[in-house]
């Protein structure tokens, strides 16, 4: 998140210019959703997905399931939080207390691998029974829990280097860590799900992927004069069948060596996901699986080069998940700099939602804005407009999501993002105005998702080479067709 937010800072540049208009069903109060019945699901049974394949219901009483909650970390711990290096079982009591009575029912909270697995033979037991006490401290508030993969905010181990995603050594690590964690917590109630990582984006290039890169294109072309003849002019006279080099990064529309590159990054990554799939369900195949995919891996938005497209394509590997989890922030402009800027952004968030429907259900996993205050390179926004603006992004994605999860429980002093000004409430642990809209939404939540209307097609290959400065035609074609769908 940390690295997406700074990206996405530097390039804002808000200027205040007509404040955008007030939706209607925004009212001072937040009475939401008028007349809808019902309460948030407290039941502490496993979740599966419902038996129509678009939402989840509780696995012995077959009662329905929306995921509605917060990202957690404890708020005063620095910037990157201190999730487990700092944990004080006593202090996230007392904020699951907070979060239960905000009619959170769901909880994302970040796996560190500096801390479980230091090295790639051992995992931790000392934060093992971290983590069983923060499992017990949700089982007694009823809130479920996604458990992500480990990731850097508490440091990068040696294992990952040179190569994260590709090299068997990390590869392997991931698999022994999600047989460990897969054993302990086989059938734990308060587990929702296993989220593979937060947000993972392919590099764009290692040199140990080049005999794999040539293997993966032996196995597409038949011989060195069918991939000639594919890539037309693309392929050097002094380049032999096996010593195949990888493109620039730098787009080219249609260039063939470009799109097999992309084409092969979505390889390397499906293997990563494919493998730790295996691994999580040979040891506990009791828990839904998912991953947290970065807005980027939606391909049509792209502010650069092709290397800045995720390569974790949910389209490609929803075959080997339970559900598909997108993030989303407003990258086109400041929503609350004018209503142009609102609709555009609220359009981006429907179209990145609609580009994940594949037959799974699909959940916001991260989402929101700041009130409050002025984040670094950022303009000072109120805790009201905060609200709108969240409120606005959920009544968008009613009928494209099955939950919810927003960024993140509570404003954190230390942030250097919109972290610092982003949470349902204050850093003191005081409800802002979104905080009491999330509570509205949350004691009325059956009725929260809508129907998913039929969906328009999409065809990734083409914005995997597009220059940056034509992609826009091509996310607004989509976005149009994706409107005009929801409003049928």
């Amino acid at each position: 998140m940390e690295r997406l937010l700074t990206f996405r800072l530097r390039r804002t540049g808000i200027q205040r210019t007509r404040r955008p208009r007030t939706p209607t069903w925004v009212l001072c109060g937040f009475a939401l959703i008028p007349l809808l019945a019902g309460t948030a699901n407290c039941a502490t049974g496993l979740i599966v997905v419902g038996p129509d394949g678009t939402g989840f219901v509780e696995k012995s009483s077959h009662e329905r399931f929306v995921p509605f909650g917060t990202n957690y970390y404890d708020p005063h711990t620095g910037w990157a939080p201190k999730i487990w290096r700092q944990f004080d079982p006593n202090r996230v009591a007392h904020h699951f207390e907070i979060m239960r009575d905000l009619g959170i029912n769901c909880a994302r909270i970040f796996l560190t691998a500096a801390t479980f697995q230091p090295d790639v033979n051992t995992i931790d037991e000392g934060a093992l029974r971290k983590l069983d006490a923060m499992i017990k401290i949700a089982n007694r508030s009823g809130i479920r829990l996604i458990l992500t993969g480990p990731d850097h905010w508490e440091g990068s181990p040696a294992y990952w280097r040179p190569d994260r995603f590709a090299g068997e050594q990390a590869l392997q690590a991931l698999e022994d860590f999600w047989q460990a964690l897969g054993r302990r917590y086989r059938g734990e109630p308060a587990i929702f799900a296993w989220d593979l990582l937060n947000e993972p984006h392919m590099p764009w290039c290692v040199e140990a992927w080049r005999p794999k890169w040539n293997q993966w294109l032996q196995a597409k072309y038949k011989d060195r004069d069918a991939m000639k003849t594919a890539w037309t002019d693309g392929l050097g006279e002094n380049e032999s069948w096996g010593n195949i080099s990888p493109p620039d990064d730098k787009a080219v529309r249609d260039d063939p060596r470009l799109l097999d590159w992309q084409v092969f990054r979505e390889h390397l990554a499906d293997e990563w996901v494919r493998r730790q799939v295996e691994a999580v369900r040979k040891a506990d195949p009791t828990h839904l699986v998912t991953v947290g995919y970065i807005q980027w891996s939606y391909p049509f938005v792209r502010t650069g080069n092709p290397s800045l497209y995720a390569a974790f394509n949910p389209r490609r590997q929803a075959k080997w998940l339970d559900f598909v989890c997108m993030h989303f922030y407003p990258l086109l402009g400041g929503p609350l700099e004018s209503q142009e800027a609102w609709d555009r952004n609220l359009a981006y968030l429907q179209s990145a939602l609609a580009y994940c429907h594949v037959g799974k259900p699909v959940v916001l996993g991260e989402f929101g804005w700041y009130g409050g205050g002025a984040p670094q390179r950022l303009p000072s926004w109120t805790e009201d407009q905060q609200a709108r603006w969240i409120v606005a992004e959920v009544e968008a994605s009613r009928s494209l999501a099955t939950g919810w999860l927003s960024w993140p429980f509570a404003d954190t002093p230390e942030s250097t993002d919109m972290s610092k000004f982003g949470g349902l409430v204050r850093s003191d642990f005081t409800r802002k105005p979104w905080g009491q809209c999330f509570w509205d939404y949350a004691s009325q939540l059956p009725a929260l998702p809508r129907p998913t209307p039929r969906l328009p097609a999409f065809d990734p290959p083409l914005s995997l080479t597009t220059p940056a400065e034509e992609l826009p035609s091509l996310h607004e074609a989509y976005s149009n067709r994706v409107q005009s769908a929801i409003k049928e």
